[in-house]
């Protein structure tokens, strides 16, 4: 039995649905599941902020008399009941068209992939021959292979929203070389096809010569990160922080966080700040965590995990009086930006970044948005700049001035949208 083509009129497109007029269409095409909650194996956050850019650029979009269609692939059943229920519950079902697929073949194995691109082909296909959009926005590599391949038979404008260096991240994670050499090869006909390539940093390797590339970074929502000072200050002294100078970790313990050398950075502060403290935020438990924290055989007043919720991370996150952002000197994270730090600016956080994320070390250094830990530099400078940070109430305002200005989605979606109507 053929698959049902999910949409929110719950019905296989027809005659009636073509699209009709003169209004310009943009299809954005993600291959894997619209809506993931957080505790579900495989969660990635790449799919967070998948929603919350559509969450922005839609309504821009529509300001501009533009259609707008959504093709989700790979879903679980599960997964589709999400989706459609958080399309209608913020309105943009009024608004834009979703087709959310559910995943038929298994996963891992070369067949079952391979079968899944062919029915993942054939939904595609009946949906561009109704929609017959002007612009296919292509989500991370796999995702504007389907462009790539759909161009073959139809006219478009295709945008490859290029998510960091997937290459280098499968060789550092020791995936087999053909896997590795198969995404190599995917990304560098991307970047041929593509009409427009945006990245979350100001690098992009092998790009063509004559290939449009700009910087579209890791954006945040103001509505749920910023600063109010005579909050920050009720929170810290509830936290019973009030005389403590506050490093905070916001995130996961996956390899490429550098979880032991954060931990190691913050033991040796505390020679020089006794009363530091280190606010950790995880989603999860994290043994890793706990172990490093042992090792260095740290007093309990001097640091606390939390498990919070959105509403109140970034409550707790003003407190601080810097924030650790660590990356080690690989392609994948030259490229990288983190929604992290945004987020920690907007809460009015300096940050102590690395140089190895590129287009962070650059921001922070040329705007004064906290320090660079460069390589040779002898740990005990760099503790002695970071002393200047407490209660800098001014840093803070400044971090999240420019945050709210440069870097959210409320000052930022109107110039993607500008972007993608000018194709």
């Amino acid at each position: 039995m053929e698959p049902e083509m999910l949409s929110e009129t719950n019905i296989p497109i027809s005659k009636s649905e073509h699209r009709t007029g003169s209004r310009r269409c943009v299809l954005y095409l993600l291959p894997v599941a619209f809506f993931q909650r957080s505790d579900e194996p495989g969660f990635q956050v790449q799919t967070l902020n998948f929603r919350t850019a559509f969450g922005f650029v839609v309504p821009e979009l529509h300001k501009r008399d533009m259609e707008v269609t959504l093709v989700s692939l790979n879903n679980n059943a599960r997964q589709i009941v999400y989706a459609r229920d958080f399309i209608k519950s913020t309105g943009l079902s009024w608004i834009c068209r979703t087709f959310f697929f559910e995943r038929k073949a298994g996963r891992g194995r070369l067949f079952p992939q391979f079968l899944q691109l062919l029915l993942n082909l054939r939904w595609l296909l009946r949906v561009m021959k109704g929609v017959r959009p002007d612009v296919v926005y292509g989500y991370n590599d796999v995702g504007t292979l389907y462009g790539v391949l759909l161009k073959l038979l139809f006219r478009f404008h295709l945008v490859y929203d290029m998510r960091g260096d997937r290459v280098n991240e499968m060789a550092v994670q020791g995936a087999s070389s053909w896997r590795v050499r198969l995404y190599r090869l995917i990304r560098r006909l991307c970047l041929q096809k593509s009409d427009l390539v945006f990245t979350v940093s100001d690098e992009c390797r092998d790009l063509p010569a004559g290939q449009k590339h700009l910087a579209k970074y890791n954006f945040y929502d103001a509505a749920l990160f910023s600063f109010d000072e005579e909050e920050s200050r009720r929170t810290k002294d509830k936290l019973g922080l009030e005389n403590r100078f506050v490093l905070v970790y916001s995130g996961t313990d996956k390899y490429y966080q550098m979880v032991p050398q954060m931990v190691e950075f913050f033991a040796g502060f505390r020679k020089v700040c006794p009363d530091a403290f280190f606010m950790i935020n995880l989603p999860v438990r994290s043994e890793l965590f706990e172990a490093e924290l042992q090792r260095w055989h740290l007093p309990e007043d001097s640091f606390r995990i939390f498990h919070l919720d959105q509403s109140d991370l970034n409550r707790y996150q003003t407190v601080a009086d810097i924030a650790l952002l660590m990356r080690e000197d690989l392609p994948l994270n030259h490229e990288a930006f983190p929604t992290k730090f945004p987020e920690y600016l907007a809460g009015g956080v300096p940050v102590l970044v690395t140089p190895h994320v590129h287009t962070l070390a650059k921001m922070v250094h040329e705007n004064g948005l906290g320090e660079v830990w460069e390589d040779e530099e002898p740990v005990e400078k760099l503790y002695g700049r970071i002393l200047l940070y407490r209660n800098n109430r001014e840093k803070k305002k400044h971090c999240a001035r420019f945050a709210r200005e440069h870097l959210s989605w409320q000052n930022r979606a109107s110039w993607v949208t500008g972007i993608l109507d000018s194709l």
